[in-house]
């Protein structure tokens, strides 16, 4: 599976590189803060309070994600890659469970200490906050010591395969946004970490 590292840009411009991708991924970084909102958020009511911060839709679900510390990835996946089930194919969380294994394995590999959430005691929820690195789901990826969100990944099912956005902070935001949508999040810090070395790390995990 082809992956390429691609420098930073704008939320706008990212999105649309992530939905034009049709088989392969690709790791990317951020020209300045921006945020991400999930499909089915409102961009009026989540940014109300930070209307001029750049920000788009995702073309998968979740949450709102701030970027600009983080390392983000684009996945396409056609549905022949894996010969997933009819089954399958209308789920997403059966989807993201076999997509989940290869993730956390280069992640390890890229030297992040990375677990499914539900193999940890870690399992909570912040309640109703827009803020994805603020709540842990059972299929979260978490650093298995602290139960620290790893990176937070969202997906859209298509007719011609599944696409995967996935963000991974690697140090921490600039104070001025760090706490944007109220909630207190504590992300994790992986300055050793660049994006050509974990795009190499997800070649390998993703290899037939």
């Amino acid at each position: 599976m082809p992956w390429r590292v691609d420098g930073p840009q704008g939320p706008r411009e990212h999105m649309a590189a992530d939905e034009a991708l049709v088989y392969g991924g690709r790791v990317y970084t951020w020209d300045a803060p921006a945020v991400t909102l999930g499909r089915f958020q409102d961009p009026a009511r989540v940014m109300a309070a930070h209307p001029h911060l750049p920000h788009a839709v995702r073309p998968t679900g979740g949450k709102a994600v701030l970027h600009g510390h983080d390392l983000t990835i684009g996945l396409a996946v056609p549905w022949e890659w894996a010969n997933w089930t009819e089954a399958e194919r209308r789920s997403v969380r059966l989807v993201y469970r076999r997509l989940a294994e290869p993730l956390v394995q280069a992640l390890n590999q890229a030297g992040v200490s990375a677990a499914l959430a539900e193999q940890t005691p870690f399992v909570r929820s912040a309640g109703k906050v827009a803020d994805c690195f603020a709540h842990i789901a059972p299929n979260d990826i978490v650093d298995p010591r602290t139960g620290r969100k790893v990176c937070g990944c969202a997906l859209a099912l298509r007719e011609s395969g599944v696409l995967v956005q996935c963000s991974l902070p690697v140090r921490l935001p600039d104070p001025e946004v760090a706490n944007l949508f109220g909630a207190q999040v504590i992300y994790g810090e992986y300055p050793h970490l660049e994006a050509a070395a974990l795009a190499g790390a997800l070649a390998r995990a993703f290899s037939p």
